[in-house]
């Protein structure tokens, strides 16, 4: 009981990966550096800031849409793709059909 698990001590250093310890009073400081004209983003100036900023756009990445249908849409450029809906093969088909 006077050890800290294993478990438990991951989670704690994925969460301060995340969220540094001192942030908080890093952005103030820019806050405040910058009413005085710093014109650098903060990122730039403070290492905590640069963690914070990563691991939000790891989480936007995270959110975005994922599939088969949007790396098609993503992939094709100006209509040229190999991809053709099923019912234009069977439209080619029937063409070759008659």
């Amino acid at each position: 009981m006077n050890e800290m698990p294993y478990d438990e001590l991951i989670k704690w250093t994925t969460f301060f990966s995340k969220r540094p310890v001192g942030w908080r009073e890093d952005y103030r400081t820019y806050l405040i550096m910058s009413s005085f004209g710093v014109k650098e983003p903060p990122e730039k100036i403070f290492y905590t800031l640069e963690q914070i900023r990563k691991e939000s756009e790891k989480e936007k990445l995270a959110k975005l849409p994922t599939g088969e249908w949007l790396e098609r849409m993503i992939n094709s450029k100006d209509g040229d793709h190999e991809w053709k809906p099923f019912w234009d093969n069977e439209n080619d088909k029937t063409s070759n059909q008659s």
